[in-house]
Order: structure tokens, then sequence, then C-alpha cells
């Protein structure tokens, strides 16, 4: 689940608006977050003008479309036997009354997204009927050039899975030629690790410039990193930061965060900000702390969400999948 957050800064002083029009406001328990969507900045406001502060919402939501996918990765994490439950039109006003709740951003996920009908049709509707900004991650078999080009302006940032099987060296110089706003989710397992920094010059070469690195969530061992190669995973990062600075951004997903501390995180906080400053929704129309957690509430209104909202943040649950980084 990502966020839309191409820039942070901190302001600690007067909370004017400097664009009219264009920011959005989110509170937060003590401060106040500012978010414009045609750039991606976000702006964190903590003064004494915002101590009263508190959190209502979550800044965003994770919608699973979907649960068909045109893959069948065997490592998958999205349960089975959630129904696809989704409309355009319920989509549409999901959006309008999330963006009165105050959330910011809708990420769209799945199964894959671009098998939705009328998905380009529903991020176009989404931005323009709506405040809210729209990004989404995709496995990238269905993108092509007439895609890109119809929902060009209309969504933050779309990521392209990276998986360890994968070479996605064609799909890259396709989203860098037609200016797509973009980013690689790669999944970091013991085989990707061996080649992680030739893969990334790599891409970096071809237009890509914003990496998340995702961890491995699941019953199999031999994806997952030990000790000695977390380490090995964040010296690799660290030299390829040194090397290229402000050329290419590197993020930690947020269940990495206890094991790799000295990394940038995803989000700026101590904890994994599940069911926090994002909560999931799945394909069956069920809320979850994050999209791994095996704990899914149904809900048949929107207005029951905020309050189970408000209960998963108050517990904080952890998954019982292996790799979740809730300490």
């Amino acid at each position: 689940a990502l966020p839309f957050s191409g820039h942070w800064g901190d302001t600690p002083g007067a909370m004017q608006p400097q664009h009219e029009g264009r920011w959005r406001e989110h509170s937060l328990d003590g401060a106040l977050l500012r978010f414009d969507r045609q750039s991606g900045i976000n702006q964190l406001i903590r003064s004494e003008k915002t101590r009263h502060l508190v959190q209502t919402a979550p800044r965003f939501l994770h919608v699973a479309l979907t649960n068909e996918c045109n893959k069948s990765c065997s490592f998958c994490y999205r349960p089975l036997d959630a129904a696809s439950l989704w409309s355009f039109d319920e989509l549409l006003a999901f959006a309008r009354w999330a963006a009165d709740w105050g959330v910011l951003e809708m990420t769209f996920g799945g199964g894959e997204p671009l098998v939705f009908p009328r998905f380009a049709e529903l991020l176009a509707a989404i931005w323009n009927e709506t405040p809210i900004c729209p990004s989404f991650t995709t496995n990238g078999v269905l993108l092509d050039r007439r895609l890109l080009r119809s929902i060009r302006g209309v969504y933050g940032q779309l990521q392209l899975s990276v998986y360890e099987d994968e070479e996605p060296e064609e799909k890259i110089a396709l989203l860098s030629t037609e200016r797509a706003r973009f980013g690689l989710n790669v999944l970091v397992t013991p085989r990707r690790l061996r080649t992680l920094e030739v893969d990334l010059l790599r891409w970096l070469r071809l237009g890509a410039h914003d990496v998340l690195l995702l961890s491995y969530k699941g019953d199999d061992a031999s994806m997952h990193l030990s000790a000695r190669q977390d380490a090995m995973l964040a010296a690799s990062v660290e030299r390829l930061r040194e090397r290229f600075g402000a050329h290419l951004t590197f993020k930690v997903d947020v269940c990495w965060r206890s094991r790799l501390e000295r990394l940038p995180q995803l989000l700026d906080n101590d904890d994994c900000d599940a069911a926090d400053a994002f909560l999931s929704i799945s394909s069956d129309k069920c809320v979850a702390p994050c999209s791994f957690h095996e704990e899914r509430v149904p809900f048949e209104s929107y207005d029951e969400i905020p309050e189970i909202y408000r209960r998963l943040r108050r517990e904080r649950p952890r998954a019982a999948v292996r790799g979740c980084g809730r300490v």
C-alpha cells in the first residue's frame, strides 16, 4: 500500500496555505499534514496552533478493486476466497465518501487493478470529480502506450511490481518514454539480493528513479532474508545512495521497519502505521489493518468504517504472517 509521497517538508511556523486551491489538509495527533496531489508534496506542520488536532481518518486507503489477476504467483498473499464485489459506480461513491471523511489518497491493488472494467475511466472520474488522489500498483502485464496516455494527469503514481523471476526493462523504458509518474516495488528475496545493485543500476539508466524495497510475507523460508542478508541489503542501499544521491530515491516497506532501521522508511514513524496512517479495504468489502493481516471486518455501509478504524487504531494488531514488522 503506497501513498504518493513525492516530497516531505517540516514547517514549524504559520499555517497559511502557500497555494490556495491546491492543498488539502489532514489532521494528525498534534500536527497538520498538507498535501498537493499535483506535485505529490507533503508538508508536515507542528506548532502551538496544531497541538489540539486529533486524527480521525487514515491518510490513505488501500483498496483491492478485484480479486482477479492475470498472473498466478506462488507467493501471492491475496485472500483467494475474497469475492470481487466492487462496481465502477460504487467505487466512485466510495471515493466521494472517503474524501468527506478526510482521506487524502486511494491506492488501488488487488488482484490486478488493470483487469477491473473501465479502470482508466475510474481514475479519471475520481481525479476530476473528487479531491482524492488515486494511485495504483500493477504487475505491468497490461501496461501499454495507449493506456498510459489515457490516464496521463489523472493519477498520483503507479507502482510497477518487480518479482525475483522478472526483468522489467521493457516496461520501465515504456513508462519513461511516456513520462509516466512511476516507481518500482521490488520484492527482495535471497535470489534478487545477489544481483540487486546491478539490477538497480540498469533500471536507473532506463529512467527508474523511485524504488520501494519490499520484504516477503509468507511461510516459504527460502524467500526470507537472514540477519546476515539484511545487513548485506542495507550496505548495498547505502552504497547506491552515496553514489547516486538525489538521482535515485530508496524506501523500504513498513514491514521491514524493525530490521532495517538505518534505511529511509516509507512512512516517518516508529510504528508501521497499519490501521493508523493507512487502512486496507478488500475486494469483498471488508476492512483490514493492512493487506497482509488475517483479520477482516465486513461492512455494509461506509459509515461503519470510521468505528472499525478507531478500534483497530487503538488495538494496533500485529499480523500472524511471518514477516510482519510490527513489534
